[in-house]
């Protein structure tokens, strides 16, 4: 049997790679990223508006897990021509 892998996902892979979305937490903790989602607003030709969701896990000082936090915000990215994202800035 063939396994056919999805092409990854250009956002993601940006969002995932990039530290961007860093700046909507809220209480300086590291991004869940299996947790991260995003929805299209607006979308043109090389451009994206997205909404991202994810949740911020918080640690305390002994470097143990004490709560999770739900992020969230806008951004918009720009797209090369061959939809590869070229770069992105939040949007307040």
């Amino acid at each position: 049997m063939i396994d056919v892998a999805e092409p990854p996902d250009p956002v993601m892979a940006f969002l995932q790679s990039s530290n961007l979305p860093a700046q909507f937490c809220s209480q300086n903790g590291w991004i869940m990223s299996e947790s991260m989602t995003y929805e299209v607003l607006h979308q043109t030709e090389n451009k994206c508006f997205i909404y991202i969701t994810f949740m911020e896990s918080i640690m305390e000082g002994s470097g143990c897990q004490c709560d999770q936090k739900s992020c969230y915000g806008r951004m918009e990215l720009v797209f090369d021509e061959n939809n590869g994202v070229i770069s992105g800035c939040t949007i307040t």
